[in-house]
């Protein structure tokens, strides 16, 4: 269902999260743009020069849901590949990847993310589970991205054997005869995806397709992605002068791109009403769930692990000042304690620069931090864009391999009291790309399904302040606030309609909200 390009939304509970146009009862849409607001009566009379009504018939209704990061490409591929996420037991696991393997063709890649060790024990699973499976090559990447799970076949394609030097910032694991047993992590997994046989260009444009019709249902009307696909670009354009690009991108640059964006001139914020280039993306460490996350002290129970520093305070502080000087702002992922130490004191190097140039540096997850430096954020201007839905995903381990320090991750409260800005996202496919979860996870610091005591619940939000997160902040973030994050009179009328008064209903009351209607520039793009 579509509309016209001229449309008045009446009926309706309007959270603009703009003062002039709060407590709205009705919007007027022209060419995509809100051009009026008020009560019913001002609006309705509308009707008569031409606009087309919608009845929102008293429907609450917030601005865009925007996801700060998440891998757009990727997620659409999840969707056929093995789905281990939430597997509890390695038996099942087995199953799984049996089935999946019984329908493959002789050396078919079997392909799939999602596993969890720390679901199964204390031990990671090795190659050898694979090989009993199948000949084919078999590559599995971890819930949380940082490992990949391969098999014999998989590691003779790769050329990795006893004599493979770890390669920078990446651990080929290996038993005590010095064999790989199949577990590479960091920068070791993203070397074996490279030599990978490629998808095709038609089915990466299709997994596009069917990530933006899956956000659109979710009420996500623009995401900054943080795919590295080279072909991603192309992909994005061509939907865009084809007028099928709806949601707004900002597409990050890996590492790998940022001499190319340098030598064509490109800027943070280049780019079309739906498609703007994005911050230079570098990763300072791993991931918790991989116990790769870069800490100031080993994990608990351990001496020797501090992580893995995938990229040396010399080498953030030599990217950081390329990419600043060239007018392409940063986002850095960092998770440990350390690593957001580093990434807070690179990016604060080059403020004054960031600054003049208006550009937005962020640290991607700032998951676990000293309480001496969050107030880092605000004093060198850098966005924490971060995902709720992993807090309460993580807590557990965060408490078995953080200990005492977890009393400070993922502290959305204490971050927006220091004067940070927010910006809120999923991650996905490594976690639900439903924003609703994510704001109820910050809400109530609680997973939908858990009856216990929320974790760490001196950091909830408020509603409303995990709702300015994925709307004003992720569009502040991404560099769309210009036409995004707010119901205001000259901006996109970018909206979503929800089932019920998500600012109404008892916290626990938000995981039953649902997304009725999500419009972009004024049109339905999802429901009716």
């Amino acid at each position: 269902m579509g509309t016209t390009a001229k449309t008045i939304f009446i009926n309706g509970k309007f959270y603009t999260l703009d003062k002039k146009t709060q407590g709205a009862q009705a919007i007027a849409v022209e060419d995509g743009l809100v051009v009026e607001a008020g009560t019913n009566a001002k609006i309705k009379p509308l009707a008569r020069r031409g606009f087309k009504v919608i009845d929102l018939k008293k429907q609450a209704v917030v601005p865009g849901l925007i996801d700060s990061h998440l891998h757009l490409m990727s997620l659409g591929i999840s969707f056929k590949r093995v789905n281990l996420d939430g597997v509890d037991s390695l038996d099942k696991a087995r199953g799984k990847i049996r089935k999946a393997a019984s329908q493959l063709t002789p050396g078919q890649w079997l392909r799939g993310r999602g596993w969890n060790k720390n679901l199964w024990g204390e031990q990671f699973p090795d190659k050898k589970i694979l090989d009993e499976l199948t000949t084919n090559p078999v590559a599995l990447g971890s819930k949380d991205g940082h490992l990949l799970w391969v098999n014999s076949a998989a590691l003779k394609f790769a050329g990795i054997n006893a004599k493979t030097a770890d390669p920078p910032g990446g651990v080929i694991e290996k038993d005590k005869n010095g064999e790989p047993t199949g577990i590479l992590k960091e920068n070791a997994a993203d070397n074996l995806y490279d030599v990978i046989p490629p998808i095709s260009y038609n089915e990466k444009f299709e997994a596009v397709r069917k990530a933006q019709e899956h956000l659109l249902n979710l009420g996500i009307t623009g995401c900054g992605d943080c795919d590295e696909d080279r072909e991603l670009f192309s992909i994005y354009h061509e939907l865009d002068r084809g007028g099928e690009l709806k949601l707004r991108i900002f597409k990050m640059i890996p590492r790998t791109g940022l001499s190319r964006a340098i030598d064509f001139k490109f800027h943070t914020g280049y780019g079309t009403e739906h498609l703007r280039t994005g911050c230079l993306k570098l990763f300072a460490d791993g991931a918790l769930g991989s116990q790769t996350a870069l800490m100031f002290k080993p994990y608990e129970k351990s001496k020797t692990n501090f992580g893995v520093e995938t990229l040396t305070p010399k080498e953030i502080d030599e990217l950081v000042g390329s990419a600043a000087n060239a007018g392409i702002s940063v986002a850095i992922h960092a998770i440990g304690d350390r690593a957001n130490s580093q990434a807070l004191t690179g990016l604060g190097k080059h403020a004054r620069i960031f600054d003049e140039k208006g550009l937005r540096p962020r640290i991607e997850h700032a998951q676990v931090l000293r309480r001496s430096e969050i107030s880092l954020f605000e004093k060198y201007k850098i966005i924490a864009s971060a995902q709720p839905i992993h807090a309460t995903s993580d807590r557990d381990i965060a408490d078995k391999y953080w200990g005492k320090r977890a009393r400070y991750a993922y502290p959305f409260k204490t971050l927006l009291a220091s004067g940070a800005r927010l910006a809120f996202g999923s991650d996905a496919p490594i976690e639900s790309a439903d924003p609703l979860a994510g704001i109820y996870a910050a809400v109530t610091r609680k997973r939908h399904n858990e009856t216990r005591r929320s974790w760490y619940p001196e950091e909830k939000l408020t509603v409303r302040q995990a709702v300015d997160a994925y709307t004003k902040g992720a569009a502040y973030a991404c560099c769309f606030d210009d036409m995004a994050g707010t119901i205001s009179i000259g901006k996109r009328a970018d909206f979503v309609v929800l089932s019920e008064d998500i600012f109404r209903v008892r916290p626990d009351g938000i995981k039953n909200v649902r997304v009725t209607m999500t419009l972009i520039d004024g049109v339905i793009a999802a429901g009716n």
